[in-house]
């Protein structure tokens, strides 16, 4: 992890790093609901008010994050609003109707969580967490490493990455809420 601020070359946000309310990221929705309310970023800022479990997956309709990521968070949602957790987010570098499609699949394994999709990547690269995942056939676009996060008022308080996307040790629910 370097040194210094999101300005400085090498630099990845670490516990105690305040997230920039600059950025946005699109809420799951679909493409009529996108165009009635003019395509509106959410800026991060509001997505992290109060105290947000951040979950970060590589992609949506992908085997570990549909059949063991989500389902984490979504079993663990009353505990997490035990332990004063205002929300649950879910975000992959995707757009927002492939997010809400996703949600929408999965039905009651996505209850409790609100999805967003990081469009361009650049919550990603702002992490320090952007990677080519091509060769999982997830597209030419960077993704994402897969992590989780509680954050409080835009300050990462907790932050928990994988070392690999395929992994899913220390970024489940379950674990996120042994830190609580």
């Amino acid at each position: 992890i370097g040194a210094g601020n999101y300005n400085t070359p090498g630099f990845e946000p670490s516990v105690g790093t305040p997230v920039p309310a600059a950025l946005g990221l699109q809420k799951a929705r679909t493409w009529d609901e996108a165009v009635a309310d003019g395509f509106k970023i959410t800026p991060l800022s509001e997505v992290f008010k109060g105290k947000v479990a951040l979950f970060v997956v590589p992609g949506a309709f992908t085997g570990v994050c549909e059949n063991a990521h989500v389902p984490s968070f979504s079993k663990n949602a009353a505990a997490f609003k035990d332990k004063g957790v205002d929300r649950i987010v879910c975000m992959s570098v995707d757009t927002p109707y492939a997010m809400n499609a996703w949600k929408n699949l999965m039905g009651k394994n996505a209850e409790g969580i609100e999805f967003y999709g990081d469009t361009s990547g650049a919550f990603a690269k702002l992490m320090g967490k952007n990677m080519d995942l091509s060769a999982a056939a997830l597209g030419t676009q960077e993704r994402s490493n897969r992590y989780a996060a509680i954050i409080e008022n835009g300050v990462i308080k907790v932050l928990n990455v994988e070392a690999a996307p395929s992994d899913l040790k220390v970024s489940t629910g379950d674990e996120l809420l042994k830190l609580l």
